[in-house]
């Protein structure tokens, strides 16, 4: 299943790096395409501090120096679509394998459950592990998003 959700995708604070700056800036020219005031507009009811962009930067026709429009990335979760025709011989194994390169088994089961949100390496990886065990059919994940890269 994917999901496209543009402008929300900002707005999902798993999301949001611990010391992101946000905007709160209701005239600058660029805030509706600006991911740092689309965040800023969706703090959740229980934060009441945190890094801002102070009122006194200087704002042109094309926002502030801090401007970020970010890029939105596809990532994915859910690994029960790639399981599915596997062979009991290669379960276990291929388990083992993905545990080791998303660190543990606690971590696994995050990416699982959509607690965090495979990148599009991670997702290469862990298809391209499935292809070099010889399976080449329905290698997708069970659920896609995008989200901004605010990283970028």
């Amino acid at each position: 299943m994917e999901t496209t959700q543009g402008e929300e995708a900002g707005r999902d604070f798993r999301n949001v790096p611990k010391g992101y700056q946000l905007c709160f800036n209701k005239e600058c020219p660029k805030k509706d395409e600006c991911l740092r005031f689309m965040v800023g507009c969706a703090i959740p009811d229980d934060r009441d501090w945190g890094p801002a962009i102070y009122p006194n930067i200087k704002i042109s026709e094309e926002g502030c120096y801090l401007f970020a429009t970010g890029e939105p990335q596809r990532m994915a979760w859910g690994f029960e679509t790639l399981f599915e025709e596997v062979k009991s011989k290669h379960e276990r194994g291929l388990r083992l394998a993905m545990y080791q390169y998303l660190n543990g088994s606690s971590n696994y089961y995050r990416y699982h459950h959509g607690e965090k949100l495979l990148n599009v390496e991670q997702q290469e990886w862990i298809i391209q592990l499935f292809q070099r065990t010889g399976y080449t059919e329905n290698l997708k994940f069970d659920h896609y998003t995008h989200v901004y890269n605010f990283w970028k």
